[in-house]
């Protein structure tokens, strides 16, 4: 791992690329049923403590989280409700989260500059989500 990679703090989706054709081909088209509405709110709640992971995904309908180490294997279920086995490691100073049930789907974190920048691929989909910090409240 990289020391100074510090993934801490709340983070808010300031613009999506790709999002729509990821979320079909990772969700599949039953559970597509409009485009991904341009007043979504979406924060990455991130707790972080050396290897230690927790990641709350914050959006307008629901809230998800997940806890891990890096090098961990664990058993959890994915968007869709199917069961899938999550690995995670380092690879560089990025953050690669790897969920494989019927679907593989790649999440990779890594930061430039001030911002955070999130790939998602799933099949031949890749999105980026590239958020900011939010600037703690004086």
């Amino acid at each position: 791992m990289a020391e100074q990679v510090d993934f801490n703090g709340r983070w808010v989706l300031e613009r999506t690329e790709h999002l729509e054709e990821y979320m079909k081909q990772s969700l599949g088209t039953d559970h597509v049923k409009h485009k991904f509405p341009k007043d979504m709110n979406v924060i990455n709640d991130i707790k972080q403590d050396g290897n230690s992971f927790r990641i709350k995904i914050i959006t307008n309908s629901r809230v998800d989280e997940c806890n891990f180490n890096v090098g961990d294997r664990w058993q959890e279920q994915d968007t869709t409700g199917d069961t899938c086995i999550t690995t995670s490691k380092w690879f560089g100073n990025k953050l690669v989260v790897i969920a494989e049930g019927k679907k593989t789907v790649t999440v990779t974190r890594e930061l430039r500059g001030e911002n955070m920048v999130t790939t998602m691929k799933c099949r031949n989909a890749t999105s980026r989500c590239i958020f900011s910090r939010e600037k703690p409240q004086s």
